[in-house]
């Protein structure tokens, strides 16, 4: 899923932890695949295989370390929670977009509901065709969608105060 999938998870959980700045949950929505932009740099992941930031178990570890981190900053076990649950979020909408995640480190191993392969959507080979559209409508809609429960959100702490 593009950037824009995940963003819109980052403005929705902001409901759910509201003392958390927003910039922290955009972050968050985005770590798996910042992750993987610094170990591609390594060579610790590749295009083809990348268990260290995309696989289940990663996606798993990551939560968990973002959520204690969160955890111990803010000393508030909800806000550990949610920003654990936004960088879980990543890997789930990934599952859904795309066939080939992996779960653990067994490159044999993946699973997914490839929709942007049913709707003949690719992120290598971009052309202007329906699936590229009906991809990109679906992102936006769940930005708006997102970006629709943040404004309501800041709407109702303006008039609280």
């Amino acid at each position: 899923m593009s950037p824009t999938g995940h963003f819109a998870v980052g403005f929705a959980a902001k409901k759910f932890a509201p003392q958390i700045p927003l910039f922290v949950f955009l972050i968050a929505a985005y770590t798996i695949d910042l992750i993987y932009l610094v170990f591609l740099a390594l060579g610790i992941d590749t295009f083809e295989y990348n268990p260290w930031s995309h696989s289940l178990f990663m996606a798993v570890i990551w939560s968990l370390i973002a959520g204690l981190i969160t955890f111990l900053i803010s000393r508030n076990f909800r806000s550990g929670l949610v920003i654990g649950i936004v960088v879980f979020s990543h890997w789930i909408l990934d599952l859904i977009v795309w066939d080939n995640m992996l779960v653990f480190f067994d490159p044999n191993l993946r699973i997914g509901f490839g929709i942007y392969n049913r709707i003949e959507f690719s992120l290598t080979g971009l052309t202007l065709n329906s699936g590229t559209f009906l991809a990109s409508a679906i992102e936006l809609m769940m930005l708006i969608i997102g970006v629709v429960i943040y404004v309501r959100l800041l709407k109702k702490s303006r008039k609280e105060k």
